[in-house]
C-alpha cells in the first residue's frame, strides 16, 4: 500500500506533524523529487516541503520533456558533467519507476555555413562530454527521417540517445517511490525562514507556514526562489533571473509531422524554438525566452506565441495552427552564473544549494541527486550518517494507462471492477478507476488528477470531463463539489448551485 501525501492531513493537524528529521528538502520539482528518491535508499529521516498543491509544479511541469544527449554544454561545467550521466540513468529509471520514455533521438538543424560550423562545435563538445550516439548528417539524410522539415536545412547533428519523457509521470514517479521508502512529503508548505544554532554556524531546520521542521541538513531545491532561500543562509553567490518560455500543444492527429526532437541552432538566449513528437503522441513547439522579474508570471502573450509558432515553422513549414489544443508557459530558473549552482556551505554547516537547475536540468536531475548523496556522505558524515536501508524498494508501478492497454486487458480490468469500464475522458480514454486511483495516491485537485492520469489533456481540454472529475473528487474526498479547486488555493471550479433561490438582498 502506497502511503498518502502528508498533504492529506488536515492543515490544522499538520503543525503537529512538523518534527525532527535528519534532512529537509525544500521544493519538490524534478530536482527535489530525485534527491528525495536517492536519499530514500538510506535510513536517514527525510522530509520534502512543497508550497504548491500539485506535483509537479513550476518548470518541472512546464517544459519540453527532453532528455538531452549532453552535447550542448561547455566541457568542464556542472551541466556537462551531469547531463550525459543523467541521460544514461533515465533509460533504466523509466523501467524501474514505470514512467513513459520514448527513444526518439534528436536533431540540431543547420541552415548554411555558420550553422554547420556550430554543429561541428557541438559535436566536439559532445565527444568531450561523453555524449552517446552523435553524428553529423547531410540535409538530405536528415529529411529521409523527417520528410516534413524545411528544404533549406543543409545539415543536422543527430543524437540517438536523446529521448522524450512524460515529465508529469517522471516527477511523480520519483517522489512516489521516495514516499514508498519512508520519505515524508508536506504539500502547501512554504518555507518562511531558516533555523540556526546559537552561533548561526550550523543548520537547525526551517520555519514554514505550517510550523517549524527541525533538521541539521537543509537542501535548497526551490527553483525560481532558490536565491531567496540562499540569501537567508547568507549565500548571495548567484542570482535567479526568471525566464518565461511559451509553448503550443497540438492535437494528436498532427503528432507525426515529426518523429524526433528538433532543435534550431541555439543562440545566446537559449536553445531556441524546438519541435517534437511528445511521449503521448502530441506535437509540441516552443519555448520562447523572455527574462522577467516576476517569478510567478506564467502568462502567454500574442507576441510570444507568434514568435514560437514562426520559429517552429522555420523547421517544419506545414505545422497547422488550427490544430492547436492549448498553449502554456513555464518560468525557468536561469542564473547569472550560466551554470548549475551546487554548493554545500561551510557556514551555516548543513545548508546545501542545488540551484539554477534549468535546461538540461530535467535530464541532469538523477545524476545531481546521486552527487548530493555522495556530498552528504563526504562532507556531512558527522552530522548525518547515510546508512544503507536494506528495506529500500527501487521500483514502483504507475496507474495502468487504459488508452495503451490491449482490449483483452481492458476487458479483464472491467470485469473485476466496473469503474474500469466507465470512461470519464473520451479524448484520452481515461476511466473512473484511474481517476479514483489518482486520488488514492494523492491527487486533490482537478489539475492534480490531470497530472496523474491525463483527463483534460486532449482536444476538448476538459470541456466534457472536468465536471465528472469534480464529481469524483468530491465523492472520494467526502466533500462538497463547491470545495474542489483547479490547482489549490482559491481556484474553485464552481461558484454555487444552479437554480438555488436568491436570498433577500443578494445580488443577481
Amino acid at each position: 500500500m502506497i502511503p498518502v501525501f502528508r498533504g492529506d492531513i488536515p492543515l490544522q493537524a499538520q503543525v503537529k506533524e512538523c518534527g525532527d528529521y535528519d534532512i529537509i528538502i525544500i521544493g519538490c520539482g524534478i530536482t527535489g523529487a530525485t534527491i528525495a528518491r536517492e536519499l530514500s535508499r538510506y535510513k536517514a529521516r527525510t522530509a520534502v516541503l512543497e508550497r504548491a498543491s500539485d506535483i509537479p509544479f513550476g518548470a518541472s511541469r512546464a517544459n519540453s520533456s527532453m532528455i538531452h544527449g549532453g552535447f550542448d554544454d561547455e566541457p568542464g561545467t556542472a551541466k556537462a558533467k551531469f547531463c550525459p550521466k543523467g541521460n544514461r540513468m533515465y533509460h533504466s529509471l523509466s523501467e524501474e519507476l514505470d514512467f513513459k520514455l520514448r527513444e526518439f533521438g534528436s536533431f540540431v538543424c543547420a541552415k548554411g555555413g555558420q550553422d554547420e560550423r556550430h554543429l561541428e562545435m557541438l559535436y566536439d563538445q559532445g565527444k568531450a562530454n561523453g555524449a552517446l550516439g552523435i553524428e553529423i548528417v547531410s540535409g538530405d539524410k536528415f529529411r529521409e527521417k523527417e520528410p516534413n522539415t524545411a528544404s533549406d536545412i543543409t545539415a543536422a547533428l543527430w543524437c540517438s540517445s536523446g529521448a522524450i519523457v512524460n515529465n508529469f509521470e517522471a516527477a511523480l514517479a520519483f517522489i512516489e517511490n521516495a514516499r514508498q521508502n519512508g520519505v515524508d512529503l508536506f504539500m502547501e508548505t512554504e518555507v518562511t525562514g531558516l533555523l540556526f544554532d546559537e552561533t548561526r554556524s550550523a543548520m537547525r531546520g526551517v520555519s514554514t507556514n505550517r510550523g517549524n521542521f527541525n533538521a541539521p541538513v537543509v537542501i535548497n531545491a526551490s527553483g525560481v526562489y532558490a536565491d531567496v532561500i540562499s540569501r537567508m543562509a547568507g549565500d548571495d553567490g548567484f542570482i535567479i533571473h526568471p525566464t518565461r518560455g511559451e509553448y503550443f500543444i497540438f492535437d494528436r492527429s498532427v503528432g507525426d509531422l515529426v518523429t524526433s526532437f528538433l532543435f534550431s541552432c541555439p543562440s545566446e538566449y537559449g536553445k531556441g524554438v524546438t519541435v517534437t513528437h511528445t511521449a503521448d503522441d502530441n506535437l509540441l513547439i516552443g519555448p520562447t525566452s523572455v527574462q522577467q522579474t516576476d517569478r510567478e508570471n506564467r502568462n502567454t502573450t500574442p507576441m510570444g506565441l507568434d514568435e514560437a509558432f514562426d520559429g517552429a515553422r522555420r523547421l517544419v513549414p506545414g505545422i497547422p495552427r488550427n490544430m492547436v489544443i492549448t498553449t502554456f508557459s513555464g518560468v525557468r530558473a536561469n542564473t547569472n552564473t550560466g551554470d548549475f549552482y551546487i554548493k554545500a556551505l561551510d557556514s551555516p554547516r548543513g545548508f546545501i544549494n542545488v540551484a539554477g537547475i534549468k535546461s538540461p536540468g530535467f535530464t541532469s536531475a538523477p545524476a545531481i541527486a546521486e552527487h548530493i548523496g555522495e556530498l552528504i556522505k563526504d562532507s556531512l558524515g558527522d552530522v548525518v550518517k547515510l546508512e544503507n536501508d536494506p528495506a529500500f524498494v527501487p521500483t514502483r508501478k504507475h496507474i495502468p494507462r487504459f488508452i495503451d492497454l490491449p482490449m483483452k486487458e481492458r476487458d479483464r480490468l472491467a470485469s473485476g471492477d466496473s469503474r474500469w469500464g466507465q470512461i470519464v475522458c473520451r479524448c484520452e480514454s481515461v476511466t473512473e478507476a484511474q481517476v479514483v486511483e489518482a486520488i488514492r495516491r494523492g491527487a486533490r485537485t482537478v489539475a492534480g488528477v490531470k497530472l496523474w492520469v491525463r483527463p483534460g489533456t486532449g482536444r476538448c481540454q476538459g470541456g466534457f470531463c472536468a465536471p465528472r472529475v469534480v464529481e469524483i473528487l468530491a465523492r472520494e474526498l467526502g466533500t462538497s463539489p463547491l470545495e474542489i479547486t483547479r490547482h489549490g488555493g482559491d481556484s474553485h471550479m464552481l461558484t454555487g448551485r444552479t437554480k438555488d433561490p436568491l436570498l433577500p438582498g443578494e445580488p443577481l
